[in-house]
């Protein structure tokens, strides 16, 4: 669903209508999924993740895969969320969506640049976030006090992608 967004095959307010169409029951994740999607999630686990930080009132408002720019204007890796007021990268490692060799070494190699740059990064799975979201979000939390303790910030600009629109069918 995600990807046909992003791939503009199909309109966010099809999607809509498509969820409408089954009814109101289960469809609180999809509804979830799509406004994430719109806000710049690029998988549903990420959706999660964006959707569990934001239940959070110790941590600010993150931004969803945004365009990271380093010392020297070198480009760097996007993270699916980033934390700006610290520098910190939160990355979710999946196999599922990654799974062919190649991928999974980058995958798992993405955060060198940001290491690199001195980012804050931590990955998540998700399975961990499914299995249990709260000592997920207390990694984060916790992660997130130790760069704010530390004040020293990664010399790295943040910029938002565009988001898609949400829209309405009339």
């Amino acid at each position: 669903m995600i990807e046909a967004v992003q791939r503009r095959l199909v309109r966010i307010d099809d999607l809509e209508h498509w969820v409408d169409a089954r009814g109101r029951q289960h469809s609180r994740r999809l509804r979830r999924v799509l406004a994430e999607v719109a806000a710049g999630a690029w998988s549903a686990p990420e959706a999660d993740l964006l959707a569990l930080i934001r239940t959070s009132d110790r941590l600010p408002e993150p931004m969803s895969n945004p365009v990271l720019t380093g010392p020297g204007g070198r480009v760097l890796t996007s993270p699916d969320v980033w934390l700006d007021d610290v520098g910190m990268a939160v990355l979710v490692q999946s196999r599922t969506f990654h799974a062919d060799g190649l991928d999974w070494d980058d995958t798992v190699e993405q955060a060198s640049d940001l290491s690199a740059a001195r980012v804050v990064v931590l990955g998540v799975t998700p399975s961990a976030l499914a299995r249990d979201p709260k000592a997920q979000l207390a990694r984060i939390e916790l992660a997130h006090a130790e760069a704010a303790r530390t004040g020293t910030r990664a010399p790295v600009t943040a910029t938002e992608r565009p988001t898609l629109p949400l829209e309405r069918a009339g």
